[in-house]
């Protein structure tokens, strides 16, 4: 069975409006990727900027302590 000129512009179409709706899609995914990368970057700034404040502040307490001993390893030992 041959195809007839109305199946064959019927395939045309569908095949037009799948490619259609695939390149939408592709297109999203593009976009949605896009924005959860700026999204993860912002995020990794912002957490890093976090652990960097607490590690100085970490640093500060270290030395305190550190002096605190060394003051009292001083008047122990004396």
């Amino acid at each position: 069975m041959k195809a007839t000129r109305k199946h064959k512009d019927n395939r045309s179409r569908q095949a037009r409006q799948s490619s259609y709706h695939y390149r939408i899609s592709k297109a999203v995914a593009k976009v949605a990727k896009v924005i959860l990368i700026v999204i993860g970057a912002i995020v990794g700034l912002t957490i890093g900027w976090l652990i960097k404040r607490i590690f100085r502040g970490i640093g500060w307490i270290i030395s305190i302590l550190s002096a605190l001993g060394i003051i009292y390893w001083i008047i122990t030992t004396l």
